[in-house]
């Protein structure tokens, strides 16, 4: 009997109490706005899921203390209208100083009119030109040597040179040794176009990497390029960037999170600049940030992102001194931008599956009350008007 009596004292704590279902009403209203909530909450509730399988990258900043790392440097530029011979890279710090503590892995490809490759070539040390621009030099008056083939005789063609060889009976040594031979390539090359990809590491200081026309050397403090032959030819450095990125980018999961965030592409990809006018010299200005990714798998990846802005001047209209080239202007954020990967806790997610399910149906409890009385409310004007 207490037992009993405790039971309905319990039961006077339901919150839910429930109607018989002799007075239950159930209208084709109310069944309408039952369907179209289970839709909706099948839908929020497949987008919670997606968002909780889903990692989310979460950005920070913090003051960066590599200074000593090297920088990589990758790159694909081709000059459509500036033979290979012509072209050479070269690595300036802030104080003008040319950068000789780097390595490279920077090939040349010859092109022809059409952009089609003719020879690739390892370019041995991408800092000067090849030796080919002085040879392009020519003197009518001159005697080319024969290269102890013949005595007192002069050779100023390649097939002088193969006769003399062939005379005495000697081998032909390469071509590429041969100054006349290289005098009749180097003219076979005036309107070809050069591709110059590769690799550089270097130290993280603020300077410049620029590909410019003619041998470069040291005179005293400055570092000059011998430009007379480019000028000569009515060459220009029109140009295509087909890829520019600092820093490692070959890891799987962080190219896909580049396309997801577009603050991460390469911002140069695939643009074109250049006019006919040789006397031009194109900047760009770069601020390079690093950046490092920390992956929920455990994966870590230390790389830079960078902006970019440009000019371009005719050094035949201002006063100032300049080179015809491309030139990139490097200049390093101090600040290091961390993005670390996370997922929500199940907790959260549970949250949200919760508070969609209970909101959806007080929200379909309230329209479907709604809808109902005022239903009732126009039954009952109508009875009155008949």
């Amino acid at each position: 009997m207490a037992l009993k009596s405790f039971l309905q004292r319990f039961r006077k704590l339901d919150a839910y109490a429930k109607p018989l279902e002799d007075v239950r009403i159930r209208t084709t209203t109310g069944a309408s706005v039952t369907l179209f909530s289970g839709v909706v909450i099948l839908t929020l509730v497949i987008f919670e899921i997606y968002r909780y399988i889903t990692p989310e990258m979460h950005p920070e900043i913090v003051v960066d203390s590599g200074k000593m790392e090297k920088l990589p440097i990758s790159f694909n530029i081709t000059f459509p209208h500036l033979p290979c011979y012509l072209l050479s890279l070269d690595l300036m710090d802030e104080s003008g100083d040319h950068i000789s503590d780097y390595h490279h892995d920077v090939f040349k490809v010859r092109l022809d009119e059409n952009g089609n490759e003719i020879h690739r070539e390892k370019a041995k040390d991408p800092s000067n030109a090849d030796n080919r621009e002085k040879l392009a030099k020519t003197d009518e008056n001159e005697c080319g040597s024969c290269y102890g083939a013949k005595e007192n005789a002069c050779c100023n063609t390649c097939d002088d040179v193969r006769r003399a060889y062939s005379d005495v009976g000697w081998a032909l040594p390469p071509e590429n040794t041969i100054e006349q031979c290289w005098k009749e390539n180097i003219s076979s090359q005036t309107k070809e176009g050069c591709n110059m990809h590769g690799d550089l590491m270097v130290n993280k200081v603020r300077g410049n990497f620029h590909f410019s026309p003619g041998r470069s050397y040291a005179h005293g403090s400055a570092h000059v390029h011998d430009v007379r032959t480019y000028l000569a030819t009515g060459h220009d450095f029109s140009h295509v960037i087909h890829h520019l990125q600092f820093g490692k980018q070959n890891h799987n999961a962080y190219k896909q999170k580049r396309t997801e965030m577009a603050q991460l592409a390469n911002p140069l990809d695939g643009s074109k600049w250049g006019t006919v006018q040789p006397t031009m010299m194109y900047q760009y200005f770069l601020k390079i940030v690093s950046s490092e990714f920390n992956y929920i798998n455990g994966k870590h990846l230390r790389t830079f992102q960078y902006s970019v802005s440009r000019q371009e001047r005719d050094l035949r209209q201002q006063g100032q001194g300049g080179l015809p080239g491309v030139f990139f202007m490097m200049d390093f954020s101090p600040m290091l931008v961390i993005y670390s990967e996370s997922r929500g806790t199940f907790a959260s997610f549970l949250t949200g599956v919760c508070a969609i399910i209970g909101g959806i149906f007080t929200v379909a409890s309230i329209v479907d009350g709604f809808l109902y009385r005022a239903s009732m409310h126009q039954k009952r004007a109508m009875g009155k008007a008949m």
